[in-house]
Formats: C-alpha cells, structure tokens, sequence
C-alpha cells in the first residue's frame, strides 16, 4: 500500500492540474477574426447562431448530459438580474464563475464550435491570440434571465423586443408601460437586458436568429406568435439540399455526410465572407470516404464470385456545417438529402459529449444514421462504424446487382450548394 503522505500529494497535484485546465485558455488554432459590425449576420455569425441555439437547450438543462441537466436548470436563480454582477463573476476567479454557470467540461468542445464562427461570444472577445475556456457575460447574462423567467413561468413577448429594439441602444428613451407589456418585462428586467445588449450589440441581432428563436419558443420561454411561428419555417437547411432530394449522379446508393457543430471551416474576411471547408476538413471527409469504398471492396472480395456486387455509393457533402443533433437529425436530413440510404454525421472534436445519443433509439440499427468524430476519424478509430456503415447499405448495393447502373468515381469531390 502507498502511505498515506504520498497519497495526499497525488491527491493535490490532480487537484491543482484540474484548477490549471479550468483556468487556461484554449489552444491556439487558426480562429474566424471578429466580424465587423453590421445590420445583419455574416455567414459566419448565422453558424454561431446555429450552435448558439444548441448550446442555449444545453444550459437551460433540456438537452446534453442528462446528469447535468437539473444543475444546468437551476444554477444562478439566487442571483439577482445584475449585468454588473455577472461581469465581474465571469471575469473573476472559478468559484465565483461556478455561481452562474455549472463547470461542465462536456460543453468545451461545443463551445470551442461557437467561439470559432464569433470569437465576440468567447470571454476574452477574440482580442487574444488564445480563446478563454469560457463564455462572454452577455451569454451567460442572457441565460440567467431566460432561467429567471422560466422558473416565475412567464414567457418573453419576443416579437416586441424586436419591434422596439431601438429602445435597447445607448440614449435610448424609457421604455412606455405598454411597450413593456408587450415585451411581457419589468423594469428591471429591460434594464438588465439594455445593459447586455449594449455590452454587446451582437446579442440583439442572434435574438432575431431562426433557430435560436424557434429553439427558444420550443422550450417555452418565449412567446409563440407570428414571428416565432415564422422562424420556426425558416429554422431549416434545405438551401443546402441535394439537388430534387438526391445527388448529383444515379447511383442505387446514396451516403450522405453531413458536418454538424464542426469548426474545420474558414469564413473570408469581411460582412459578405463566404464560410467554405478548410483543406484539413476535406482531407478528413476524403479519409472517410476511402475508409467506406475499401471496406466495401473488402467485403466484395470475401463474397461468392456468383453474388459479388460492383456498385459502389455516391456520396453526398454539402460546404456548409449544421447544427444536427438527436432531436432535430430526422429533420435536418429529411430537408437536406431525404432520399438518403445512410447519413454520417460528422462533429466536431468532442462535441459528441454535449450530446446525449440514445444507442436505443436515436442511431443504427434504429435510425439510418451515426454520429462521428473529426478526431476519431483524423486517427483511424473507427473500424466498427465503418463496418456498421458498409453493412447497412449492401442490403442497397445487392437489391440492385442484377440491374447495375453506370456510376461515377465516388471519390471525386461532391459539388456542393453555393452558399
């Protein structure tokens, strides 16, 4: 047995390691530079909105984790709606962070998603060369007021913060009695949140996101109206469809790879800079694909001459990453590529962990669908997916042996939707 001396220190050094990692900021990785201002979202902000959205269901407590949910519900409802208050727990020492938000390292790299397409949402605001581990105040400040109403069961009149938005900016008017009826606030709650959008104006333009606020009246802490009822119709991706549902060339067999929550994407400089795949990301895609088409081979090789099947899959990458997740997968592809014989969903490095993926219900063999990561794929882990991939679409290939169809090289590049 160790002695007790020598346990105590092992015990301290992991204990100190830990505060080290809370404390750090982000490895240095090639980030989207803050986006100007501007009256609307650059393509690189409405990606941030699309993982803001995810990531807002996250620490509400109704989704991710299902062990951190009950904190993520609660945490900050003891602490008055102080805009002040927030900024100097966020930029204070852990423990008092640890009062507005619940230290849930299963969100990093979700987060990470997030910071990348707005650094402006990340703590240090994208003006160090590294990213904080944290969030800005303005998001967590616009959490604790959503926790807020949601535990006195009241519902924001949305719709009319956005009529009257100009009621948030600097040397703005008070606000008349109806106008705050309209917005279902009290005084202190206007102030609170004129304070957080004056931090950042960037928050007023993300409450007029799509998904952010279809999420947000889904969850019930915002009024469903017109406008929300709006936004859930334009909540979608099928700008980014295949072509009539299907790819580009016939094939009995169509893979679709879907990037979700992913940063591997650049976004030119610039209000009108258009959001493309980074050169490692495609390298990534293309590593999957090769992986799929040789174990495909394989299994051909292995099989009766008398039944082997020559078909091969025709894939299916749109340019532009999502925000797919277990409660929306079956949505999103049923916009994107509906005719889909499999879907890869591709995540970002560790964002699977702020996701809970029922293994009952929510992938193969109970959905035509798995979930993976860059990362695992980058080192090669993921033999089993693949042969569960290959053995869900022979069923496919097989059915249509005895009529083969004249397909194109499967590895060459996928024209994609312009953005």
């Amino acid at each position: 047995m160790m002695p007790r001396l020598f346990k105590l220190q092992v015990l301290l050094l992991v204990i100190s390691a830990l505060i080290i990692a809370a404390c750090s900021p982000l490895a240095h990785h090639p980030f989207v530079p803050p986006s100007p201002q501007t009256a609307q979202l650059t393509d690189a902000e409405q990606i941030a909105g699309d993982t803001m959205a995810y990531l807002m269901e996250v620490v509400l407590g109704r989704a991710g984790d299902p062990a951190k949910r009950s904190a993520w519900a609660t945490r900050g409802l003891n602490l008055p709606l102080d805009f002040d208050l927030v900024s100097k727990r966020m930029n204070g020492p852990v423990p008092l962070r640890a009062e507005l938000m619940v230290l849930d390292t299963n969100i990093l790299g979700l987060s990470e998603v997030l910071y990348h397409y707005d650094r402006r949402l990340n703590l240090f605001k994208g003006k160090r060369e590294n990213d904080s581990l944290y969030p800005c105040a303005e998001l967590m400040a616009t959490r604790l007021f959503l926790i807020h109403k949601r535990y006195l069961d009241e519902k924001v009149g949305l719709a009319a913060m956005i009529r009257g938005k100009e009621l948030f900016t600097p040397g703005s008017r008070d606000p008349q009695e109806a106008e705050l009826a309209a917005m279902n606030l009290s005084d202190k709650e206007f102030s609170f949140l004129k304070a957080v959008f004056q931090s950042e104006p960037a928050f007023l333009r993300y409450m007029e996101h799509p998904f952010l606020v279809s999420t947000l009246r889904r969850i019930g802490v915002v009024e469903q109206d017109a406008f929300t009822l709006s936004a859930d119709q334009s909540a979608n991706y099928r700008r980014w469809a295949c072509p009539s549902g299907k790819p580009f060339h016939p094939s009995p067999v169509t893979i679709a790879i879907l990037p979700s929550m992913n940063p591997m994407f650049d976004a030119s400089p610039g209000p009108a800079g258009a959001v493309t795949p980074s050169r490692d990301y495609q390298t990534i895609v293309d590593h999957l694909k090769k992986a799929i088409l040789d174990e495909l081979d394989r299994k051909r090789l292995a099989a009766d001459p008398s039944t082997r099947i020559d078909q091969s899959p025709v894939f299916f990458t749109p340019g532009r990453p999502m925000a797919i997740h277990p409660g929306n997968a079956g949505r999103v592809i049923e916009d994107v590529c509906p005719k889909a014989d499999f879907t890869l969903i591709l995540l970002g490095k560790n964002v699977y962990r702020a996701i809970h993926i029922d293994p009952e219900n929510d992938i193969y063999p109970h959905q035509k669908r798995i979930y993976l990561d860059v990362d695992d794929v980058r080192y090669q882990q993921i033999d089993d997916d693949i042969e569960t991939i290959v053995n869900a679409i022979m069923p496919a290939l097989t059915a249509t042996a005895s009529d083969p169809v004249s397909t194109p090289d499967p590895l060459l590049p996928t024209p994609s939707p312009l953005l």
